[in-house]
């Protein structure tokens, strides 16, 4: 029996009906015939106020109590309007979300291979298991992301079909057999999503970032990675250690490493690029970096590295004369569009024809090598170096316009702070002080000149590279896209959970590190898989699934549904390859035989025999 759905020609329109129609056999014609039981009306008409589930959970009630078979084999609910039915909710959609982008990565058959090749301490049911919670629990919103806290997380708080029990243990023990297969990972990672990578992995994005360290250092050489050091946090006053991570071009993470908290960026750089070039056979590596890590060290250390570079400019840094020369005078009309609101225009430092400038190159440079020596690079060889390189310069004329409509007005600012601010207030803590003059050393006056100099800098942005063979619009969108990476260490310490690290040991420090970098590869396939071109859906989607909920009718059967799921949130999950899960997630209820079992074909006997009458007649006994 079942019901269907027929459409009827009306006067002016038409209509879909529902019919409860039977599938019975006719011993006469030799074939199955539909019959019309009861016409339930017509479909837009159908209440959806509940009253469906209402007269389908009566008839359920009736039929158990006359004896029949449970209607629907034991799937219709019980009354849940009844709030001493709905006891407890359990989270349930970020492991859910955690598990499928595991497996579609491949990252969970990548650990099971290596734990049948590996002696390991952990079992392959526990290893799975807890390593699918550590990524799960830091797809969620929580500010703790220890190990500690991922447990209670897993045993208290989360529902899982069929849940494998863990013990803290089995979190630490996991820990240990990540850390122990890192490369083999990343590795195995890289080769089974090739079409993450949709370029040749030639070109990477490069960032660091630093994470301060609560806990209690080890001792002897586990000292050796929390070092003081620059903190991008602001927590100078405690020991750190920096993250640095290698993006593709399209901003796909692809590895990691962890370095002393004292680590400049260019040795970090250094390192990672020597360790994933022998990983993945690479030939030829560019460079594509902020403007912090730009100075005449690091630079040379990356054109003796033979490696090349696009990096970010300090503007500011520049000698006047190449900065009116770079930027002074720039028409979009004159210039290579980029896009809508950004344009270029390239300069060939071989071709500047002030000889100063190729002089302040060199003597910035020489000062550098005898700070830090190259052995390798003579001084004609910087000079080639130098000759090679070109600078990039990026117009956008809207922010041009923004900027200079917002200085005129901070121009105002300052006059009538001027006339309102005592002295000694410019002298010790104001923030305008770089604009003015003290011509008889005690009264300020506005430095009009050097604010009209920052007119020179709106709406520009300066790149400076050695490759020969990049166009300026690429080399601005690879920048552009440094952005993403950015947005990336926010939410490895933000979305992602990184800190506090309470971990006492270099190794298990390393491998929080580790599951932090494999959940931040799972975020970025859920947003780029949901939209590649914004992350604000993908945001909202995990939101979604962390408020996806598993909700206990009754604990000791078990008998579990999830909460609804909104229309947005399934478009996403088909988008990610996932199926909606049914409302019913786990039901332990006794499914009841029917009496009655009819195969396809003709029925043989419609009588129920006698052995039949009393094995039914002894489960209803029991």
């Amino acid at each position: 029996m079942f019901v269907r759905i027929r459409e009827r020609q009306l006067k002016d329109r038409k209509s879909q009906y529902a019919y409860l129609v039977d599938n019975r056999w006719n011993a006469v014609r030799k074939k199955h015939e539909q019959t019309i039981v009861a016409c339930l009306g017509s479909v837009a008409s159908l209440p959806v106020d509940g009253t469906i589930e209402k007269i389908i959970t009566a008839l359920d009630t009736f039929a158990a109590r006359q004896g029949f078979a449970s209607l629907a084999h034991g799937i219709v609910l019980s009354d849940l309007t009844d709030e001493r039915v709905l006891s407890r909710s359990f989270d349930y959609g970020s492991f859910l979300l955690a598990r499928h982008v595991l497996e579609k990565l491949s990252l969970r058959a990548t650990m099971s291979r290596l734990h049948e090749r590996f002696t390991a301490n952990v079992s392959l049911p526990s290893l799975v298991a807890a390593a699918t919670a550590l990524v799960a629990h830091r797809l969620t919103n929580r500010s703790d992301a220890s190990e500690r806290s991922t447990h209670a997380w897993y045993a208290n708080d989360l529902f899982v079909p069929g849940k494998h029990p863990l013990i803290p243990m089995d979190f630490y023990r996991t820990l240990d057999f990540l850390i122990d297969h890192k490369d083999a990972i990343e590795k195995a990672y890289f080769e089974e999503n090739h079409d993450l990578f949709s370029q040749r992995l030639d070109l990477v994005l490069f960032d660091t970032t630093s994470v301060y360290y609560w806990g209690k250092e080890g001792v002897g050489e586990e000292t050796d990675l929390l070092q003081y050091g620059f903190s991008k946090d602001g927590k100078g006053n405690l020991k750190q250690l920096i993250v640095g991570v290698l993006m593709t071009a399209s901003g796909v993470p692809i590895a990691h490493e962890v370095f002393p908290g004292n680590t400049a960026d260019v040795k970090s750089f250094a390192t990672i690029i020597k360790t994933v070039r022998e990983k993945y056979k690479l030939e030829k590596v560019i460079l594509v970096a902020d403007r912090g890590m730009v100075s005449e060290e690091n630079l040379l250390v990356l054109e003796e590295m033979g490696m090349g570079y696009i990096v970010g400019v300090r503007m500011r840094s520049l000698p006047r004369d190449l900065q009116t020369t770079l930027m002074a005078d720039l028409d979009p009309k004159e210039m290579e569009k980029v896009s809508d609101h950004l344009f270029t225009r390239q300069y060939h430092v071989a071709n500047f024809g002030d000889k100063s400038i190729r002089e302040w190159f060199l003597d910035r440079i020489l000062k550098g090598k005898r700070k830090n020596p190259l052995p390798t690079m003579d001084v004609p060889t910087i000079e080639g170096h130098v000759k090679r390189r070109r600078f990039f310069v990026f117009l956008n004329p809207l922010v041009e316009k923004a900027t200079k409509g917002k200085r005129d007005f901070f121009k105002e600012i300052i006059k009538r702070k001027i006339a309102t601010t005592p002295t000694k207030e410019w002298i010790v803590k104001n923030g305008y002080k770089k604009y003015l003059s003290f011509a008889d050393g005690l009264h300020p006056t506005l430095d009009e000149e050097k604010l009209a100099g920052e007119e020179l800098f709106d709406g520009k942005w300066v790149l400076i590279t050695n490759v020969t063979d990049v166009a300026p619009v690429d080399a601005g969108r690879y920048y552009q896209t440094l952005q993403k990476i950015e947005r990336g260490f926010r939410d490895l310490k933000n979305l992602i959970t990184i800190q506090p690290v309470f971990h006492f040991t270099e190794r298990r420090i390393r491998a929080h590190i580790f599951v932090c970098f494999l959940s931040l590869v799972v975020k970025w396939q859920i947003f780029r898989t949901i939209n590649p071109f914004s992350q604000e859906e993908g945001r909202r989607f995990l939101e979604e699934m962390e408020s996806l909920k598993a909700v206990a009718v009754d604990e000791t059967i078990p008998l579990y549904v999830r909460t609804a799921v909104t229309p947005q949130t399934q478009e996403a999950m088909g988008k990610l390859g996932m199926k909606v899960p049914g409302k019913v997630i786990a039901d332990g209820r006794l499914k009841p035989n029917p009496v009655f079992h009819h195969k396809s074909g003709r029925p043989r006997n419609d009588r129920i025999s006698q052995w039949q009458l009393r094995l039914l007649e002894a489960k209803q006994q029991k």
